[in-house]
């Protein structure tokens, strides 16, 4: 077998680059799925406290809580993606919360395998207004009430 001088250094150089664009990529991938299960978890968020929001008298208005609170349910978690937007739907007692976002990919510069545009991705949360007091204190009178029959029946 024959040996040629460069040999190591050719295989270095047509390599490397792609070891570490697939590395880029796979770190662009964990930015998408993280995105993508924050957004999903802070929608649902917005939405069940848009749900039990009692400002005192006010009137019921989760779509103004989910405009309200946001950015503060947000925070700064986002790393690597956009700022999300969410947007809130009602129709009767659910309230039902869309976020979107996308990842950014600027540390590639022009690199021939660099994502081209971002990865968008939206998750939806939804949860119903319902009085949790009310049906708790029900049901321990349900509870009561049968107590109070096994014991006259005993």
């Amino acid at each position: 077998m024959k040996r040629y001088k460069g040999y190591m250094t050719l295989e270095a150089s047509l390599l490397m680059p792609m070891v570490i664009c697939i590395l880029a990529l796979l770190i662009y991938f964990t930015y998408y799925l993280y995105g993508r299960c924050i957004i999903s978890e802070d929608s649902y968020i917005l939405a069940f406290r848009a749900t039990i929001s009692d400002k005192g008298g006010s009137p019921y208005d989760p779509e103004g809580y989910v405009f309200e609170k946001a950015s503060d349910v947000a925070g700064k978690k986002y790393f690597g993606s956009e700022k999300p937007q969410f947007v809130p739907e009602t129709n009767g007692k659910d309230v039902r919360v869309v976020g979107k976002s996308g990842t950014r990919h600027r540390a590639m510069g022009r690199y021939f395998l660099k994502p081209s545009g971002s990865w968008g991705f939206e998750a939806a949360g939804r949860a119903t207004k319902r009085q949790y007091t009310r049906h708790i204190r029900i049901l321990t009178r349900l509870s009561d009430l049968g107590r109070e029959l096994t014991d006259l029946g005993e």
